[in-house]
C-alpha cells in the first residue's frame, strides 16, 4: 500500500466515529503548483496539512477538470471534454452524495464558464451562486468574473460569520443549516487572465526579459493577457512584467484565503472541517515556448496543481508521488464513511484536445510514473477523396525526467535512459487511450460545437474569446 493510502488510514482514525465534519473544498483558477511557495497564508496552512506535492490536473480546462474533481473520473469517463459541455445528469457529483448522507451544501463560483447551464455541477448543491458582480478590463470585452474578496465575503455570509446585507451573494437563511455539518465549494477565479490584481498586490519585476518573436520558432503568446503595461520601449514584450502580474493576482487570493480562514479559525469552525484547497489547471508562462495561457498542452506548467489537505486532528506532511485531481473525491468520501478511498497508487493522465483550426488537430495524451513522463501525439488524417475516412495516428512522442527536468525541457525519447520504465509507461497509457473510444473524433465535434456557436450564440462566443478560448 502507499503512502498516501497509509495516511488516509491515519486521517480516518483520528476522528471520532460520532462526528460528522464539515467539508471546505477551494478550488483556485489557473493556480500554477510551483506558485505554492509564495503564498503566505497557503504556506501558513499547509503547516497543519497533508501536502501533496505531485498532484496533475486531467485535462488543462476548467470544466473538465473541475467534473473530474468532483465526479472522480476522467474526462473520457464522465463525458465533459471541454467548456460549455455540462456534465450528464446521470453522472454522480460529489454533492449529490454528501447531500443524500445528511450534509448541508452550498457552492459560490466566480468563473463564467461555471454557470449551471453551462457546467452542468450544479446538481447536489442547495444553494448554488453563480452571479457574476464583477467586470474584467474595458469594453468591448467585458468579462463577468466574481473577484476573490466578494467570493469571500459570500463564503462568511453563507458560513454565517458576517450579517447578510443587501448586495450578498447569499441569501439572509443560509443554506448551510445550523445543527448539520455542511459542504462548501469556493471556486475562485482571479489568477486566470486577464492578470489585473489590485494594487496593494502588485510588485514590480526584477528585471526585464523581452520574448523574442523574431525567429522561425516563433512563440505562441496569448497576445489578450498582455497589457500596454507590459511592453517595452521597443515593442517588444516583457514576460517578467507580465509573470509579475500574475503573481500579484496569486498573493490577492492567497490574502483572501487568509482572511476566510482566520475567521474560521476565530468561530472554532476549523476545529471540525476538512478543507481542501487545489486548482483546476496551471498557467504557462513561457515554457516551452507558450506564453500567459493554459490548455494547448500538456506541460507540468498546465497540468501540475497544488493540493492541500488538512483535516482535524488528521496527519500532516508531504507526499511526494503523484496523484490526480480525479483522486480527491474518493478520498473525501472515504474519510466520510461514505465509500473506499482508493489511494493506491499507479500512474496519473492527463490530455489536451484541440479543434481542427488549433494547433492542426495535434491532440496529446499524457501517463506519469513517478518522476517519470510520457507523452504521445496525434494527428487526424484523412483522403482528400473521402474526409469522412479519417484515422488517427501517432504523431510523436516525449519522454521527460521530471525529477532531473521540471520544466520539460530536455526530451529524452530518441535514446531513453535504461533507469526510464518506458514500457510500462507505454503500456499504461497504451491501456488508458484505448477506454477512450471517442478520442478519433473530438476534434472535428469541437468544431462543429464551435460553428453552431458562431450562428446562434454571439455573445457566448464572444465571453469565451475574451477569456482566451
Amino acid at each position: 500500500m502507499r503512502l498516501a493510502a497509509l495516511l488516509l488510514l491515519a486521517l480516518c482514525a483520528c476522528a471520532p466515529a460520532h462526528e460528522r465534519p464539515n467539508v471546505l473544498l477551494v478550488s483556485i483558477d489557473t493556480l500554477r503548483a510551483d506558485r505554492l511557495p509564495q503564498c503566505e497564508q497557503l504556506q501558513e496552512f499547509a503547516r497543519d496539512a497533508l501536502v501533496f506535492e505531485n498532484a496533475q490536473s486531467p485535462r488543462a480546462k476548467t470544466t473538465p477538470a473541475l467534473a473530474s474533481l468532483l465526479t472522480g473520473l476522467y474526462p473520457h469517463e464522465h463525458g465533459v471534454r471541454e467548456l460549455l459541455q455540462p456534465l450528464s445528469p446521470r453522472i454522480p457529483v460529489l454533492a449529490e452524495r454528501l447531500r443524500a448522507a445528511g450534509w448541508s451544501t452550498a457552492a459560490i463560483v466566480g468563473n463564467w464558464v461555471l454557470g449551471d447551464a453551462r457546467s452542468g455541477l450544479a446538481r447536489g448543491f442547495e444553494q448554488w451562486t453563480e452571479d457574476l458582480p464583477d467586470v474584467q478590463r474595458v469594453p468591448p470585452d467585458d468579462v463577468p468574473e466574481r473577484r476573490a474578496r466578494s467570493l469571500t465575503d459570500g463564503a462568511l455570509v453563507a458560513l454565517g460569520l458576517e450579517p447578510w446585507k443587501q448586495g450578498d451573494p447569499l441569501p439572509r437563511a443560509s443554506a448551510l443549516s445550523q445543527g448539520k455539518p455542511w459542504f462548501l465549494w469556493l471556486h475562485y477565479m482571479d489568477p486566470h487572465g486577464s492578470y489585473d490584481p489590485p494594487q496593494e498586490f502588485r510588485r514590480a519585476a526584477a528585471a526585464p526579459d523581452p520574448i523574442d518573436e523574431s525567429g522561425e520558432d516563433k512563440p505562441s503568446v496569448a497576445q489578450y493577457n498582455v497589457p500596454a503595461s507590459a511592453r517595452l520601449p521597443d515593442g517588444r514584450i516583457d514576460a517578467a512584467a507580465v509573470r509579475a502580474l500574475y503573481d500579484g493576482e496569486v498573493r490577492y487570493v492567497d490574502h483572501e484565503l487568509g482572511r476566510l480562514f482566520g475567521r474560521m479559525r476565530a468561530a472554532g469552525l476549523l476545529e471540525n472541517t476538512i478543507v481542501v484547497v487545489t486548482a483546476d489547471h496551471g498557467e504557462s508562462l513561457g515554457e516551452q515556448q507558450y506564453y500567459f495561457e493554459h490548455g494547448r498542452n500538456v506541460s507540468q506548467a498546465c497540468c501540475a496543481v497544488p493540493l492541500l489537505v488538512r483535516v482535524p486532528r488528521g496527519a500532516r506532511g508531504r507526499e511526494a508521488r503523484p496523484v490526480s485531481l480525479c483522486d480527491v473525491e474518493p478520498m473525501l468520501l472515504g474519510f466520510l464513511g461514505l465509500g473506499a478511498a482508493p489511494l493506491a497508487g499507479g500512474p496519473v493522465f492527463c490530455e489536451k484536445i484541440e479543434r481542427p483550426d488549433l494547433s492542426k488537430a495535434i491532440q496529446e495524451k499524457a501517463v506519469r510514473l513517478g518522476d517519470w513522463k510520457y507523452v504521445r501525439r496525434y494527428a487526424q488524417v484523412f483522403d482528400a477523396a473521402t474526409p469522412e475516412n479519417k484515422q488517427l495516428v501517432i504523431a510523436g512522442e516525449e519522454l521527460y525526467d521530471l525529477a532531473a527536468d521540471p520544466r520539460e525541457e530536455h526530451d529524452l525519447s530518441a535514446a531513453p535512459p535504461k533507469s526510464a520504465p518506458l514500457a510500462r509507461l507505454q503500456a499504461e497509457l497504451l491501456r488508458f487511450s484505448a477506454a477512450d473510444v471517442r478520442f478519433g473524433d473530438l476534434a472535428t465535434r469541437l468544431a462543429a460545437q464551435r460553428a453552431e456557436l458562431e450562428a446562434s450564440d454571439p455573445e457566448t462566443l464572444r465571453i469565451l474569446k475574451a477569456l482566451g478560448y
